[in-house]
């Protein structure tokens, strides 16, 4: 390509017509989209890219892998015209694999799994290729549990992995090394929480239903602990379901926006000094269903994942204002369900 250019990759529900995975070229200058290709996938409910290398990863949501009753991850490389190319696949000892997260020194992936509860570390070789997992951790034993189930999963700095899971109801911290538990929060009330995001000293937990977001203080280098200074909500009025889907920092650490799928909307937070939240605003979205959203790799703009609607759409993002800005620009495609953007090439 010719003019600078971001790319962003969109994960489909492989329903609807769907193709798998989709590239679309975004202009650096007008943020209009165009689709450029499409790699076949099935099920791609979460992707993750990294930075240092042109290296995307995709969580395969199915209940076969690899002819195996099992998830998997699976592993691309994007060349300068946004085609993927396979680098290998790893099965995920579970089902419907819904969450993914490259850790930051791209050495190693991780993956949660929505059946079974369990998730996997999966070492990564000098070509980005994931390889058999290293670890594997399954959950307790939970009487009267809902079900065996993990909604999320994100490194926590170098040494720790979070977890957001269903069977305890709980957001629980393993050590990333050998897997061995460190601590949990437990959730009052036995909501339905849902996903997990990490900025600065601060790790976030966001609900389902009701639309919380808990705030705590990491403390884990210190004694072992996770201390809750805050809960907030995404709306700033109370709704009977919220259906929440993601929440994500700016790249600056200024701003944290989440996703609602019952209001069609992005709810925008400031990030104070001490990591608490502020709720700026919350944008109605043009379209239905938010599945997910990713923010460009410099800040300047978020595509979303309208997954009813089977489009995205684009919204440039200012930081200063703490707002979101629609460029009128979308793009069809089937049932999306993860977004991940690229830096401007």
């Amino acid at each position: 390509m010719n003019t600078a250019h971001y790319f962003a990759f969109i994960g489909t529900n492989s329903v609807r017509g769907s193709k798998g995975i989709y590239s679309v070229s975004i202009d650096a200058e007008t943020l209009r989209p165009t689709l450029v290709s499409t790699h076949q996938a099935y099920n791609t409910g979460a992707l993750s890219i990294g930075r240092a290398h042109n290296w995307l990863y995709a969580a395969n949501e199915g209940m076969t892998f690899q002819g195996l009753a099992d998830g998997g991850v699976t592993g691309y490389a994007y060349d300068g015209d946004g085609v993927l190319t396979k680098l290998g696949g790893a099965r995920s000892h579970g089902q419907r694999t819904c969450a993914v997260a490259l850790d930051e020194g791209a050495r190693c992936v991780y993956g949660a799994n929505f059946y079974e509860g369990t998730w996997a570390k999966w070492p990564l070789d000098e070509t980005g290729a994931p390889q058999p997992a290293s670890l594997v951790v399954a959950p307790p034993e939970v009487p009267d549990a809902f079900l065996k189930a993990l909604h999320c999963i994100l490194p926590i700095g170098e040494k720790y992995v979070g977890v957001i899971s269903l069977t305890e109801c709980a957001l629980v911290v393993y050590r990333a090394e050998d897997g061995s538990r460190v601590t949990r929060y437990v959730f009052p009330n036995r909501p339905f929480p849902r996903y997990l995001e990490v900025c600065g000293s601060c790790i976030y937990a966001m609900m389902q239903d009701p639309g919380d977001i808990y705030v705590f203080k990491n403390r884990l280098d210190e004694n072992g602990t996770i201390d809750l200074i805050q809960t907030i909500s995404v709306q700033r009025g109370k709704m009977a379901h919220y259906g929440t889907t993601t929440i994500r920092v700016t790249p600056d650490h200024r701003l944290m926006l989440a996703a609602t799928r019952e209001a069609n909307s992005l709810s925008v937070f400031r990030i104070l000094p001490d990591g608490w939240l502020e709720l700026a605003d919350v944008v109605t979205l043009p379209g239905e269903t938010p599945r997910d959203f990713g923010i460009s790799q410099d800040g300047r703009f978020t595509v979303t994942c309208l997954q009813r609607s089977n489009e995205i759409c684009i919204h440039r993002i200012d930081p200063e204002k703490a707002a979101l800005t629609d460029t009128g620009y979308k793009l069809s495609i089937p049932s999306p369900a993860a977004a991940a953007v690229t830096g401007r090439l």
